[in-house]
Formats: structure tokens, sequence, C-alpha cells
């Protein structure tokens, strides 16, 4: 099921509604680091310096780290609720293209994207947040940092992407029982995604892919159940 969908996805990147999306997405994407990266430098900026030059070096050197390692993994995160702003434009795009006999997804309003878009970044970071203890832990681990980031986010990444799509096809209540009944599938999808929006440059054009590729996934998991 996942290979097909991704190929279905790939296959349909030239299409100029994606590349639409993707400037749009981007300036958004740009926009909230630019915003965050200045929040967080400027936390940085404050710190009090301890009088001792050699373990303000230290500090400064592991909050910089923390800091380049804080908006890796955030990447996804953000550019995933940046890209649900412009849902729609993409699953009507595939619906175009591979369902043209099935019933169209109902449009969402802006307003209650938007807000979709920044609750799911709110829960994004309130768990990371959570785990920055073991993430500190663990940066003694990369590989095991990388792990656990990665089935975290996969699990968040995969279930909203999920939803995003699903919830244009049928009611709430029954999206999140067919998720919850393939919730190994929807999860590895989503560490499939976070896998691939953590590789340089091509991270960019993931979430349109990722969109293009939940509506091929919803669409076999809704008809085997």
């Amino acid at each position: 099921m996942i290979a097909p969908a991704f190929t279905r996805a790939l296959a349909q990147l030239p299409d100029p509604a994606f590349r639409s999306v993707l400037i749009k997405s981007l300036l958004v994407s740009a926009t909230v680091f630019v915003l965050l990266a200045i929040g967080l430098w400027a936390g940085l900026l404050v710190a009090p310096e301890t009088g001792y030059g050699w373990l303000d070096w230290v500090i400064g050197a592991l909050s910089s780290l923390g800091l380049l390692i804080g908006m890796m993994l955030l990447f996804p995160a953000i550019m995933t609720a940046a890209i649900s702003l412009f849902l729609d434009d993409i699953a009507a795009a595939v619906e175009a293209r591979y369902y043209p006999t099935d019933a169209p997804g109902r449009p969402v309003a802006t307003a209650p994207a938007l807000w979709a878009a920044l609750r799911f970044l709110g829960i994004v970071l309130v768990v990371n947040i959570a785990l920055l203890p073991l993430y500190a832990i663990l940066l003694f681990f990369p590989p095991l940092l990388y792990g656990l980031s990665l089935l975290v986010n996969g699990y968040l990444i995969g279930r909203e992407y999920f939803e995003a799509v699903a919830f244009r096809y049928q009611p709430r209540r029954e999206a999140d029982l067919l998720r919850r009944r393939r919730r190994g599938d929807v999860w590895l999808c989503g560490v499939l995604i976070v896998l691939l929006l953590t590789i340089p440059l091509v991270n960019f054009l993931v979430p349109i892919v990722a969109t293009a590729f939940m509506v091929h996934v919803y669409k076999r998991l809704r008809t085997t159940g």
C-alpha cells in the first residue's frame, strides 16, 4: 500500500497546483522559522554569565547546539502546519487526476484550517518540550536521539496528515475510528514522512508529496477498512 501511494504522489509533483502550494508554504515556514530563531537567540543573549570564561563558552556552545537540534526537530512540524493551510489545493489536484469518479472532499474553511495548524504545532511543541530532559541525555547518543524523535514525531505527524485528509471525506468520529483501527499503518506513514523531512533540500518538497501520499493512503484504508 505504501509504495504505490508514494510513487503516485511523486509522479504528480510537477503539477502546477503543487508548485503554487510549495511557494506559499515555504514563505509561511520561512517566516515562522525566522521569528522562532530570533526568539530563541534573544533568549540566549540574555542568559546570565557565570564569570568563568571556559564555563560561559561551554554553555554558549551547548546552547547553540541545542538551538540547532531544536530547529531540526521542529522543522517537520512547522512544515506540516504550514502545508495544512493549503491542503485543499493538493487534495483537489490528486482527486482530479486519480479519483475523478469519486465524490470530491469537502474543502476546509480558512479559519478552521488555521486553528488546526496552530493546534497541531502547539501539541508538537508541548510533547517535544516535555521530552527535552530525555533529548538532553541522548545528545551523547545521536542515533538514539534521532530514533526517539523519529518515532514521536512520526506518530504526531502521521496522525495530523491522516486526519487533515480524512476530515475532508467523512465525519470526524468515523475518521477517528478508521485511524485507530489502522494506527500502525498511519504511524508507519508518519515515520516515513519525518524521515524524508530530515533530508536537506528534499525536505522542502516532502510536505506536498506527503499530503498527496496520504490522500492515496486514506483512499486505500477506507476501502480495505
